[in-house]
């Protein structure tokens, strides 16, 4: 038998630094050739598998994600760097935070990877910028509430009254407009004022009087209620209302950085499995990187997005939230091909290998299938 006459010696096959089987010295003649045949094949065979394991085992080269906000948008990406999740999964990442439109410049410059990026703003960039795609997304509803001045103390008083936002066309403007539609208000029933894409900002122009009211985002907003404004309005109270943050991506993550967005993908997929699992962990990294203030400020945020499931399991871009966008955006929109903005393919990848099922357990397939069916292309 071929097995008997071959031995496991210390002998390394080169590049790889395996343990491969070597031939006996002295072999029977009449068997001599085969055996020898037999032998290299076995050797190749256990160095091209080994081999591709451990080429499949290298780490991802050094890399930039962008963050565009200091709210609940980017806790998945927060605890996928600060618990390890993206080294898990082969990355090595920088997070840095840069406004709008900063990080999807990045993107296309090649200086970074991925950003998380408000529907609107993401989709208005794929469709001016054919190297752009949209990979999916993990949040559908906004943590914003729309906060009076101390004499504004209900939506309705907003006419005629001045509401902050960074500026007309971004993501606070068009969930401002979307609220006052929910109470027969259009754009032209207030006036506009542009103080700033960060909430901070736009919260100390409503302090100070320069405004009647602002959305803003949570853990900032708690704050000004503590100190007596009334809220509003609270975007989460409006299901039809869509707050999303997609992933922003070169389409050469569809090709030859494949791998690479995949690990993206699943490191934020077990982030937000950990944020509903830890608590602790969660309001640990919203105070550290997040803007709030203490462990009462993070709590409620915390709270507030676990409450109303904020973050998706299962994060495919929604037919329902591209809608949405074509809805306000739609003659910045007109003549570009959507199907060629957004792709879904990596998500139905992760489903296909059990991914999700594997990482939140098999109660999540309700929630998988319903996903499934509500993804933008269905």
């Amino acid at each position: 038998m071929v097995e008997r006459a071959m031995k496991m010696v210390d002998r390394h096959a080169p590049g790889f630094g395996i343990r491969v089987p070597s031939v006996e010295l002295n072999p029977r003649p009449e068997t001599r050739d085969s055996k020898r045949v037999l032998a290299a094949m076995a050797v190749l065979l256990v160095c091209l598998g080994v081999g591709a394991a451990h080429l499949s085992a290298q780490p991802l080269p050094k890399t930039v994600a962008m963050i565009g906000a200091r709210s609940g948008a980017s806790w998945p990406l927060w605890i996928a760097k600060d618990a390890g999740l993206y080294a898990k999964y082969g990355l090595d990442v920088e997070l840095v935070y840069a406004v709008h439109p900063a990080p999807i410049v990045a993107i296309i410059s090649g200086q970074a990877a991925m950003t998380s990026s408000g529907s609107d703003p993401a989709l208005l960039a794929a469709s001016k910028d054919p190297a752009l795609v949209v990979l999916g997304g993990f949040m559908n509803k906004g943590s914003f509430a729309m906060i009076g001045s101390k004499t504004t103390t209900d939506m309705k008083q907003l006419a005629g009254k001045k509401v902050g936002i960074g500026r007309v066309g971004d993501p606070p403007y068009h969930m401002a407009v979307s609220l006052l539609k929910k109470y027969g208000m259009t754009t032209r029933d207030v006036q506009w004022v542009s103080i700033g894409v960060d909430a901070a900002t736009r919260a100390a122009a409503l302090q100070s009087g320069q405004v009647d009211a602002a959305l803003i985002t949570a853990p900032a907003y708690f704050r000004l209620q503590t100190a007596g404004l009334p809220v509003l309005a609270v975007l989460l109270d409006h299901d039809d209302i869509y707050v999303s943050t997609y992933y922003l991506f070169r389409r050469e993550a569809l090709t030859r950085e494949r791998s690479m967005a995949l690990a993206f993908i699943k490191a934020h997929a077990e982030a937000i499995k950990r944020f509903y699992d830890d608590k602790s962990l969660a309001t640990r990294i919203m105070i550290k990187y997040g803007g709030a203030r203490n462990v009462e400020d993070a709590n409620q945020a915390y709270e507030l997005f676990r409450k109303a499931r904020v973050l998706e399991a299962i994060p495919y871009a929604l037919k329902g939230s591209v809608d949405a966008v074509v809805e306000r955006q739609g003659q910045e929109l007109k003549g570009g091909d959507l199907s060629k903005m957004i792709d879904n393919s990596l998500v139905d990848q992760l489903v296909r290998e059990k991914f999700f099922e594997t990482t939140f357990g098999a109660s999540i397939r309700e929630e998988q299938q319903r996903k499934q069916a509500e993804a933008f292309g269905r």
